[in-house]
């Protein structure tokens, strides 16, 4: 324990004033438990926990269909709702409780926490979106004036009345809902799309190469949040524009970018997104129901089969996801694909990362992991000693240890760590407090502390 505990100060350290890039999406998580009394809000679905959910959601009988097959299938899901109906639940169903949602603003909070240095961009930034921030003076925002960019606080950068509101259903492993017991803890989130959000930003678009100059690297999300209703000829033309702003904030200095990957029902905005956002990213997270839609959409065979009641983990499966993995960093051409799955984390990558700062960016998101799921948040650098009160899980141990055989190399400790390959167990929280925003703390954290190894080797050797 003396050991993780001065690595993580370490880690720690190796973060303060870190200036990175964070955008698009912030919205505010209104979470709800499953239970009797939303079983007695909904209407009984046909049929529950069997039929896929329909997209978009109209209906209380179509979140009772949408929930009860999260429940089924132990995988959390995300499916977008009608303007209607987002409006039916927010004057209607009372929230347990609210919080900071949407990936970018989790992730901002997770890097105010941490002490580095975001710069944030987000539409709807309303006062009650602000409200979520936990350090919004620690955040500054971009803006532009005479083609030149400028950073204001946050609390300056309030410009909407209205507020994007994601609705969070939360259950664990045996709560029921209409007769479907939940296989895993998990979540289904019914998440809005305001017509606002066109994945354009005004004349920040044509000048962020200015932002890319000011910061170390980029955690961009979001990219799934278009609907039909934002486009007018399909989703190729914003999200080639939104490419186009990448490659333009890459080319203010030599950074690196992380898109979060998310899910989305929309067969045609995937197939956009595998296209026109993934490839020009140095790095894409996902869990594991990401990754089997991403090989599907590639056109691969899948080789992984979703965990059930009866057998909700295999370690054979992490054979399944590394052969994914490295299909799909084949077929987009980035440099690392990494996997958040419950009981480990997996990179595959080039060989031009440095392997032991992606192990270093792995076991940190571990503890980031289990101290969001024990806590509920993550508030200061001294709650991530929670995280090291959960031993790294002897299941994604003996996974590890597979996957070391299979590629002809040796696990240290339970972590493997190649050229080309990196994977260590997770700390897994058997009753977490919540589960909302887990993967997105994973994915920041890990690129966090990799870029931060990196810039400061570069650093040292100049």
């Amino acid at each position: 324990m003396g050991n993780a505990r001065t690595q993580l100060q370490s880690d720690v350290d190796a973060l303060d004033g870190l200036p990175v890039f964070v955008a698009y999406n912030a919205n505010v998580d209104a979470i709800v438990r499953v239970d009797e009394d939303l079983e007695s809000y909904l209407d009984r679905p046909p049929g529950p926990g069997e039929r896929p959910p329909p997209s978009p959601l109209t209906s209380k009988r179509d979140l009772a269909t949408a929930i009860t097959r999260t429940m089924a299938t132990g995988t959390g899901d995300e499916v977008a709702m009608m303007d209607d109906f987002a409006a039916t639940l927010e004057s209607e169903l009372p929230p347990d409780s609210q919080q900071m949602g949407g990936q970018a603003g989790i992730m901002t909070n997770l890097c105010t926490a941490l002490g580095t240095a975001p710069i944030t961009y987000t539409y709807l930034l309303s006062d009650r979106q602000l409200s979520m921030f936990d350090r919004p003076d620690a955040v500054r925002y971009p803006i532009v004036e005479d083609d030149q960019v400028r950073y204001v606080p946050l609390r300056e950068a309030v410009d909407a009345e209205r507020t994007k509101i994601n609705w969070v259903f939360e259950f664990r492993r045996g709560d029921e809902l209409f007769d479907v017991h939940a296989s895993e803890d998990t979540r289904f989130i019914a998440a809005s799309r305001p017509p606002e959000f066109d994945l354009t930003a005004g004349d920040l678009d044509e000048t962020i190469d200015q932002v890319g100059a000011d910061v170390d690297g980029a955690l961009l999300a979001g990219y799934h949040n278009l609907t039909p209703d934002h486009v007018e000829e399909g989703y190729e033309e914003v999200h080639r524009h939104a490419g186009e702003v990448i490659r333009r904030l890459r080319s203010g200095g030599d950074l690196d970018v992380h898109v979060e990957y998310a899910v989305t029902h929309d067969d045609d905005l995937r197939a956009s997104i595998y296209e026109w956002i993934l490839p020009e990213a140095n790095v894409v997270g996902t869990d594991t129901h990401e990754l089997t839609m991403l090989h599907e959409d590639a056109g691969l065979d899948v080789v992984a089969t979703e965990p059930t009641e009866e057998t909700p983990f295999d370690p054979n499966e992490i054979l399944s996801h590394y052969r994914m993995l490295t299909a799909l960093r084949e077929e987009l051409g980035v440099d690392c694909l990494q996997l958040h799955a419950m009981e480990y984390h997996l990179a595959v990558m080039a060989s031009r990362h440095d392997p032991d700062a992606v192990r270093r960016g792995l076991e940190f998101a571990a503890v980031n992991a289990a101290t969001k799921a024990a806590r509920g948040e993550i508030t200061a650098p001294g709650d991530l000693e929670t995280g090291l009160e959960y031993e790294p899980s002897t299941r994604g141990r003996e996974a590890i240890e597979l996957l070391a055989d299979r590629v002809d190399a040796t696990a240290d400790d339970g972590v493997l760590c190649t050229p080309t390959v990196v994977a260590c167990p997770n700390r897994v929280v058997d009753e977490p407090a919540g589960t909302v925003g887990i993967g997105d703390i994973v994915s920041a954290s890990s690129f966090l502390l990799e870029l931060a190894i990196a810039t400061d080797r570069d650093q040292s050797a100049t």
